[in-house]
Protein backbone atom coordinates (compact mmCIF):
# COMPACT_ATOMS: atom_id res chain seq x y z
CA UNK A 1 0.00 0.00 0.00
CA UNK A 2 1.37 3.38 -0.94
CA UNK A 3 1.70 6.35 1.39
CA UNK A 4 -1.32 8.68 1.48
CA UNK A 5 -0.60 12.34 1.00
CA UNK A 6 -2.73 15.44 0.52
CA UNK A 7 -2.82 17.59 -2.56
CA UNK A 8 -1.44 21.07 -1.98
CA UNK A 9 -1.29 22.31 -5.55
CA UNK A 10 -4.90 23.33 -6.00
CA UNK A 11 -8.27 23.04 -4.34
CA UNK A 12 -11.63 22.43 -6.01
CA UNK A 13 -12.63 25.71 -7.61
CA UNK A 14 -16.36 25.32 -8.14
CA UNK A 15 -18.97 22.88 -9.26
CA UNK A 16 -18.60 22.61 -13.00
CA UNK A 17 -21.17 23.46 -15.59
CA UNK A 18 -22.56 20.68 -17.74
CA UNK A 19 -19.81 19.27 -19.92
CA UNK A 20 -22.08 18.59 -22.89
CA UNK A 21 -20.63 15.79 -25.01
CA UNK A 22 -17.08 14.93 -23.98
CA UNK A 23 -14.68 12.83 -26.09
CA UNK A 24 -13.27 9.74 -24.41
CA UNK A 25 -11.30 6.55 -25.10
CA UNK A 26 -12.05 3.49 -22.93
CA UNK A 27 -10.08 0.23 -23.22
CA UNK A 28 -11.37 -3.17 -22.18
CA UNK A 29 -8.35 -3.37 -19.86
CA UNK A 30 -5.88 -0.74 -18.66
CA UNK A 31 -3.30 -3.22 -17.35
CA UNK A 32 -3.24 -6.21 -19.74
CA UNK A 33 -1.31 -9.38 -19.06
CA UNK A 34 2.23 -9.19 -20.44
CA UNK A 35 1.38 -11.93 -22.95
CA UNK A 36 -1.69 -10.14 -24.32
CA UNK A 37 -1.05 -8.96 -27.90
CA UNK A 38 -3.78 -6.28 -28.11
CA UNK A 39 -6.54 -4.36 -26.34
CA UNK A 40 -9.86 -3.09 -27.68
CA UNK A 41 -10.61 0.61 -27.18
CA UNK A 42 -14.02 2.25 -27.40
CA UNK A 43 -13.94 5.77 -28.92
CA UNK A 44 -17.00 7.93 -28.43
CA UNK A 45 -18.59 11.07 -26.98
CA UNK A 46 -20.74 10.98 -23.86
CA UNK A 47 -22.44 13.17 -21.29
CA UNK A 48 -21.62 12.31 -17.69
CA UNK A 49 -21.05 8.55 -17.40
CA UNK A 50 -18.78 7.03 -20.04
CA UNK A 51 -21.55 5.46 -22.09
CA UNK A 52 -21.15 5.78 -25.86
CA UNK A 53 -23.54 8.24 -27.46
CA UNK A 54 -21.87 9.63 -30.60
CA UNK A 55 -19.15 7.69 -32.42
CA UNK A 56 -15.74 9.34 -32.55
CA UNK A 57 -14.13 9.60 -35.95
CA UNK A 58 -10.54 10.66 -36.53
CA UNK A 59 -7.91 10.47 -39.23
CA UNK A 60 -5.25 10.61 -36.52
CA UNK A 61 -5.87 7.61 -34.26
CA UNK A 62 -2.47 6.26 -33.19
CA UNK A 63 -0.80 4.28 -30.44
CA UNK A 64 2.52 5.53 -29.08
CA UNK A 65 4.68 2.70 -27.73
CA UNK A 66 7.02 2.72 -24.72
CA UNK A 67 9.95 3.42 -27.06
CA UNK A 68 8.14 6.30 -28.78
CA UNK A 69 7.16 4.31 -31.88
CA UNK A 70 3.97 5.71 -33.41
CA UNK A 71 1.59 3.23 -35.07
CA UNK A 72 -1.48 4.52 -36.98
CA UNK A 73 -4.80 2.91 -36.05
CA UNK A 74 -7.84 2.32 -38.26
CA UNK A 75 -11.10 1.49 -36.45
CA UNK A 76 -11.91 -2.21 -36.66
CA UNK A 77 -15.57 -1.29 -36.47
CA UNK A 78 -17.73 1.83 -36.42
CA UNK A 79 -21.31 2.05 -35.19
CA UNK A 80 -23.52 5.12 -34.78
CA UNK A 81 -22.64 5.37 -31.10
CA UNK A 82 -19.00 4.27 -30.98
CA UNK A 83 -15.90 3.38 -32.94
CA UNK A 84 -13.73 0.45 -31.84
CA UNK A 85 -9.96 0.22 -32.13
CA UNK A 86 -7.93 -2.96 -31.91
CA UNK A 87 -4.65 -1.69 -30.52
CA UNK A 88 -1.55 -3.88 -31.03
CA UNK A 89 0.76 -4.22 -28.05
CA UNK A 90 4.39 -5.25 -28.08
CA UNK A 91 6.73 -5.53 -25.13
CA UNK A 92 6.37 -4.33 -21.57
CA UNK A 93 5.81 -0.66 -20.84
CA UNK A 94 3.23 2.09 -21.12
CA UNK A 95 1.34 2.90 -24.33
CA UNK A 96 -0.67 6.02 -25.19
CA UNK A 97 -3.72 5.57 -27.40
CA UNK A 98 -4.87 8.89 -28.79
CA UNK A 99 -7.40 10.36 -31.18
CA UNK A 100 -4.80 12.91 -32.18
CA UNK A 101 -5.88 16.50 -32.70
CA UNK A 102 -9.36 16.43 -34.25
CA UNK A 103 -10.86 19.41 -36.08
CA UNK A 104 -14.58 19.79 -35.38
CA UNK A 105 -17.29 22.18 -36.39
CA UNK A 106 -17.18 25.97 -36.56
CA UNK A 107 -19.75 27.90 -34.50
CA UNK A 108 -20.64 31.58 -34.22
CA UNK A 109 -20.10 33.36 -30.90
CA UNK A 110 -20.18 36.89 -29.53
CA UNK A 111 -17.18 38.15 -27.56
CA UNK A 112 -18.23 40.21 -24.53
CA UNK A 113 -15.50 41.31 -22.11
CA UNK A 114 -13.23 38.53 -23.29
CA UNK A 115 -15.90 35.86 -22.85
CA UNK A 116 -17.54 33.79 -25.58
CA UNK A 117 -21.33 33.60 -25.82
CA UNK A 118 -22.41 31.10 -28.46
CA UNK A 119 -25.14 32.30 -30.78
CA UNK A 120 -27.36 29.25 -30.52
CA UNK A 121 -29.59 27.67 -27.91
CA UNK A 122 -29.78 28.95 -24.31
CA UNK A 123 -26.23 30.37 -24.41
CA UNK A 124 -27.13 32.94 -27.10
CA UNK A 125 -26.29 36.40 -25.80
CA UNK A 126 -24.98 39.42 -27.63
CA UNK A 127 -24.50 42.81 -25.96
CA UNK A 128 -24.29 46.05 -27.98
CA UNK A 129 -20.81 46.41 -29.43
CA UNK A 130 -19.98 42.72 -29.13
CA UNK A 131 -17.75 41.23 -31.81
CA UNK A 132 -19.07 38.15 -33.63
CA UNK A 133 -16.37 35.56 -34.27
CA UNK A 134 -16.03 32.04 -35.68
CA UNK A 135 -15.07 29.44 -33.08
CA UNK A 136 -13.18 26.40 -34.37
CA UNK A 137 -13.62 23.27 -32.24
CA UNK A 138 -10.52 21.11 -31.63
CA UNK A 139 -10.60 17.93 -29.54
CA UNK A 140 -8.12 15.34 -28.30
CA UNK A 141 -8.79 12.17 -26.26
CA UNK A 142 -6.02 10.09 -24.70
CA UNK A 143 -5.85 6.92 -22.63
CA UNK A 144 -2.87 5.00 -21.24
CA UNK A 145 -2.34 1.23 -21.11
CA UNK A 146 0.52 -0.48 -19.29
CA UNK A 147 1.97 -3.97 -19.66
CA UNK A 148 4.00 -4.58 -16.53
CA UNK A 149 5.37 -1.63 -14.58
CA UNK A 150 3.54 1.66 -15.42
CA UNK A 151 5.54 4.63 -16.62
CA UNK A 152 5.24 8.06 -18.21
CA UNK A 153 5.48 9.09 -21.86
CA UNK A 154 6.52 12.54 -23.12
CA UNK A 155 3.71 14.86 -24.24
CA UNK A 156 2.60 15.02 -27.85
CA UNK A 157 3.71 18.66 -27.94
CA UNK A 158 0.97 19.88 -30.31
CA UNK A 159 -2.26 21.59 -29.38
CA UNK A 160 -3.87 21.51 -25.94
CA UNK A 161 -3.31 18.32 -23.96
CA UNK A 162 -3.38 16.90 -20.44
CA UNK A 163 0.00 15.47 -19.54
CA UNK A 164 0.02 12.94 -16.67
CA UNK A 165 2.64 13.69 -14.01
CA UNK A 166 1.62 10.59 -12.05
CA UNK A 167 2.00 7.32 -13.98
CA UNK A 168 -1.62 6.97 -15.19
CA UNK A 169 -1.80 3.20 -14.64
CA UNK A 170 -0.39 3.58 -11.14
CA UNK A 171 -3.22 5.64 -9.60
CA UNK A 172 -4.78 4.50 -6.32
CA UNK A 173 -7.75 5.64 -4.26
CA UNK A 174 -6.63 7.96 -1.46
CA UNK A 175 -3.48 9.10 -3.27
CA UNK A 176 -2.91 12.33 -5.17
CA UNK A 177 -2.92 12.25 -8.98
CA UNK A 178 -1.21 15.06 -10.90
CA UNK A 179 -1.63 16.42 -14.42
CA UNK A 180 -0.25 19.39 -16.36
CA UNK A 181 -2.23 21.47 -18.85
CA UNK A 182 -0.08 22.10 -21.92
CA UNK A 183 -0.48 24.02 -25.17
CA UNK A 184 2.11 23.11 -27.81
CA UNK A 185 4.18 21.64 -25.01
CA UNK A 186 4.12 24.76 -22.79
CA UNK A 187 2.27 24.94 -19.43
CA UNK A 188 -0.97 26.89 -19.17
CA UNK A 189 -1.87 28.45 -15.83
CA UNK A 190 -5.35 29.49 -14.73
CA UNK A 191 -7.16 26.85 -16.82
CA UNK A 192 -10.16 24.99 -15.44
CA UNK A 193 -9.82 21.21 -15.34
CA UNK A 194 -12.99 19.19 -14.73
CA UNK A 195 -13.01 15.85 -12.91
CA UNK A 196 -15.90 13.52 -13.80
CA UNK A 197 -16.47 10.31 -11.83
CA UNK A 198 -17.89 7.52 -13.97
CA UNK A 199 -20.72 5.25 -12.80
CA UNK A 200 -22.94 7.90 -11.24
CA UNK A 201 -26.13 6.58 -12.85
CA UNK A 202 -26.33 3.76 -10.30
CA UNK A 203 -24.36 5.30 -7.43
CA UNK A 204 -26.21 5.61 -4.11
CA UNK A 205 -23.98 8.44 -2.94
CA UNK A 206 -23.32 10.41 -6.09
CA UNK A 207 -20.09 12.31 -6.71
CA UNK A 208 -20.62 15.60 -8.48
CA UNK A 209 -18.29 16.90 -11.17
CA UNK A 210 -15.87 19.46 -9.83
CA UNK A 211 -13.28 21.84 -11.22
CA UNK A 212 -9.66 22.55 -10.44
CA UNK A 213 -7.56 25.48 -11.68
CA UNK A 214 -4.05 24.95 -13.01
CA UNK A 215 -1.34 26.68 -11.00
CA UNK A 216 1.61 28.77 -12.21
CA UNK A 217 3.31 25.60 -13.52
CA UNK A 218 0.16 24.52 -15.34
CA UNK A 219 -0.40 21.73 -12.81
CA UNK A 220 -3.47 20.37 -11.04
CA UNK A 221 -3.77 17.63 -8.45
CA UNK A 222 -6.69 15.74 -6.93
CA UNK A 223 -7.08 12.82 -4.57
CA UNK A 224 -9.77 10.35 -5.71
CA UNK A 225 -11.66 8.94 -2.73
CA UNK A 226 -12.77 5.78 -4.51
CA UNK A 227 -11.54 3.30 -7.09
CA UNK A 228 -13.15 3.51 -10.52
CA UNK A 229 -12.98 5.37 -13.81
CA UNK A 230 -12.52 9.13 -14.03
CA UNK A 231 -12.57 11.48 -17.00
CA UNK A 232 -10.14 14.38 -16.70
CA UNK A 233 -11.05 17.24 -19.06
CA UNK A 234 -9.80 20.71 -19.91
CA UNK A 235 -11.33 23.18 -22.33
CA UNK A 236 -9.23 26.14 -23.48
CA UNK A 237 -10.81 28.97 -25.48
CA UNK A 238 -8.69 31.77 -26.88
CA UNK A 239 -8.44 34.08 -29.90
CA UNK A 240 -6.54 32.91 -32.96
CA UNK A 241 -7.14 36.17 -34.87
CA UNK A 242 -9.48 39.18 -34.78
CA UNK A 243 -12.30 37.11 -36.27
CA UNK A 244 -11.52 33.55 -35.15
CA UNK A 245 -11.23 31.77 -31.80
CA UNK A 246 -10.33 28.17 -31.01
CA UNK A 247 -12.11 25.99 -28.46
CA UNK A 248 -9.75 23.14 -27.57
CA UNK A 249 -10.95 20.21 -25.47
CA UNK A 250 -8.58 17.52 -24.19
CA UNK A 251 -9.42 14.48 -22.04
CA UNK A 252 -7.69 11.57 -20.37
CA UNK A 253 -9.60 8.51 -19.16
CA UNK A 254 -8.07 7.41 -15.85
CA UNK A 255 -8.51 4.12 -13.99
CA UNK A 256 -8.06 4.48 -10.22
CA UNK A 257 -7.28 1.22 -8.44
CA UNK A 258 -8.28 0.19 -4.89
CA UNK A 259 -5.58 0.10 -2.22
Amino acid sequence: MKKLYLSLLVLPFMASAALAHSPYLKPNTFNPDTKRPHVTVEASFAEGDLRPDVAMMSDHFVVVGPDGTVTPLTPAGRLKDASFLEVPLGGAGTYRVTSGLRTGRVAKAAVNNGQLHFQEGPQAKSEPGAVIVDVQSLTRADVYISKGKPGLLPPAGTGVELQPLTAPNDAYAGEAVRFAVLADGKPLSGERVTIVTDGQTYATNKTAEFDLVSDARGEVSFTPANAGLYLIQVRVRRPASDTTWTSSTATVTLEVLPQ
